[in-house]
């Protein structure tokens, strides 16, 4: 079983991403889907986890790729920030086909994205995860909460849970 959280939308305001870190340790793995505008060793120092970062709108000079492509369990993950597809604008009203599309041409069935600051899940009909942990630190959703995203991957089964900062 691997264990891995999901930030992204940070924006500089690590408080909480970091509280959420010792919270959910121990883990196997760390994913921030951009716009931490920072560096993760930075905010963390050494760490004795996996980490996977992509670079987001706001996160000026980083030197972090657009986009990453990783095995999580027996998933291939597709990470963005989602403001670029193929370095084509998705946004606003980010275009979710054009995404999965560009994911699964890349031989990917799980795509990881952030932007939005809404969190968001779907397995589509053929088993493909979509996932947006929302904003650890700058909500969107009616609701305002501050979410991550916990992940449970047993080979291909992904088991997922969007948290609160409160929980």
């Amino acid at each position: 079983m691997i264990k891995a959280i999901v930030f992204s939308d940070s924006h500089g305001q690590q408080a909480y991403m970091k509280q959420k870190i010792k919270d959910e340790s121990p883990f196997d793995v760390l994913i921030h889907a951009g716009d931490l505008e920072d560096t993760l060793e930075g905010v963390l120092g050494p760490v004795d986890y996996h980490t996977h970062i992509v670079k987001g709108n706001c996160d000026y000079g980083r030197d972090v790729p657009l986009e990453k492509i990783f095995k999580l369990g027996g998933r291939t993950v597709l990470l963005l920030h989602g403001h670029s597809c193929n370095n084509t604008h998705c946004h606003p009203g980010m275009d979710m086909n054009r995404m999965v599309y560009y994911a699964q041409s890349k031989g990917c069935d799980m795509l990881i994205y952030g932007h939005t600051h809404i969190p968001h899940y779907e397995v589509l009909d053929d088993g493909f995860i979509i996932l947006n942990p929302g904003s650890i630190s700058l909500p969107r959703q009616s609701d305002m909460k501050k979410m991550y995203a916990v992940l449970e991957v047993e080979d291909k089964e992904v088991t997922v849970t969007h948290k609160s900062y409160e929980n």
